[in-house]
């Protein structure tokens, strides 16, 4: 580890608000990095460097700092980390004053420097996990073995068997160039996932609102189990102060199945979005054929409708929420009737109705394909 003036200066500044001394902080090759007096930065300390050589304190009184470079009288003692000397720190001061405070000086940097070798190794995975996870979702990275080993590196088991969660957070009063607060969410956002669902594989903001979170489960878990999952994902970013439309893909293994679980929680985040039915949640099997549907060119669908219904009279609003509300009850009479709160009779005459105007009739199992079709096309953007 080099100890830097990024990681030693804050140490420093505290240390000289706490004692009336001035302490400089060097690394292994001696040179001062960190200071009270801030014109001593990047100088050589040679008392500095023999402590590091002898591995112990060097005293320097004021009669020897005369023939030293780069020294005061003080104290200089060893800083080591996990056994392994990576520079020193000294107090600048009569010797027999500081000598027992050197020694507290040294437990409190070496501690606060720990801290700090930890903070840039998550940091620096984190990094790399966010790396890695934009090429696993990026389909025009091929490199497969290549993300086996990442993978590895980063103690990622990819023979696990998990369902990706696509999380779009919407940032209550942020605007979109707001780039600090926006950070400062998705951290939050990152660490609030972590801690609900600890066993997740991994977890990562990919930009622009959007996050992944990998959990497992059972290979042939039950769709209603992963869906609850959601939810409550949803319910608690929403107890935050956060709004989401999460979409959920299937349960694979590998980093081609992990991808494709990602590209279907995108699928059903999409059509979340277009299909106007206020639900928040959805996987990506609660879609049906909707989802192959959804993978048609826009361009496609709009020309099929204008072909389709140039010669068709328009269905008023009553008709069409009847149809829509009709195929998604399958085809029943009464459950239709019901939820609309409309008499049977009514129902079968607006049926009737829709039959007369475009010469289909919804209750016929093969027009009803081509109705719910024409629904899908007409609903989708």
């Amino acid at each position: 580890m080099i100890i830097t003036t990024e990681m030693a200066q804050p140490i420093v500044d505290q240390m000289i608000k706490i004692i009336d001394y001035n302490v400089n902080i060097m690394n292994q090759k001696g040179v001062i990095v960190a200071s009270g007096d801030k014109n001593r930065i990047y100088e050589i300390h040679q008392g500095a460097l023999e402590a590091i050589d002898l591995k112990r304190e060097r005293i320097i009184h004021k009669t020897d700092s005369k023939n030293m470079i780069g020294t005061h009288s003080g104290v200089n003692i060893p800083i080591e980390i996990k056994g392994k000397v990576i520079g020193a720190v000294g107090i600048t001061g009569e010797p027999t004053k500081i000598y027992k405070l050197i020694h507290i000086i040294k437990i409190t940097v070496e501690s606060l420097l720990e801290q700090q070798i930890l903070i840039e190794q998550l940091r620096y995975k984190q990094t790399a996990l966010d790396e890695w996870i934009q090429n696993l979702i990026d389909e025009d990275s091929n490199n497969i073995p290549l993300l086996e080993s990442k993978a590895k590196y980063l103690k990622i088991n990819f023979n696990k068997y998990i369902s990706i969660f696509v999380i779009e957070v919407k940032y209550p009063n942020i605007l979109s160039l707001d780039y600090e607060k926006i950070h400062k969410n998705e951290i939050q956002i990152i660490k609030l996932l972590n801690f609900f669902y600890p066993n997740c594989l991994f977890s990562a903001s990919i930009g622009k609102g959007y996050f992944i979170l990998g959990i497992p489960f059972k290979e042939n878990e039950n769709i209603k189990v992963i869906t609850k999952v959601g939810c409550n994902i949803n319910t608690k970013l929403n107890a935050e102060g956060f709004n989401t439309f999460i979409g959920i893909g299937n349960v694979y293994k590998g980093i081609i199945g992990y991808r494709t679980s990602y590209i279907e929680g995108l699928q059903s985040i999409d059509l979340l979005k277009q299909i106007a039915n206020n639900k928040v949640v959805c996987h990506i099997q609660e879609w049906g054929l909707l989802q192959l549907v959804e993978k048609i060119p826009p361009e496609t669908r709009q020309s099929f409708l204008s072909r389709y219904l140039s010669t068709k009279p328009t269905l008023n609003e009553e008709l069409q929420e009847t149809l829509k509300i009709f195929l998604k009850n399958n085809l029943n009479i009464k459950s239709t009737s019901d939820e609309m709160h409309i008499h049977r009779n009514t129902l079968i005459y607006r049926l009737d109705k829709i039959k007369e105007l475009w010469g289909l009739d919804p209750r016929n199992f093969n027009d009803a394909i081509k109705l719910q079709f024409i629904n899908w096309c007409r609903t989708l953007k």
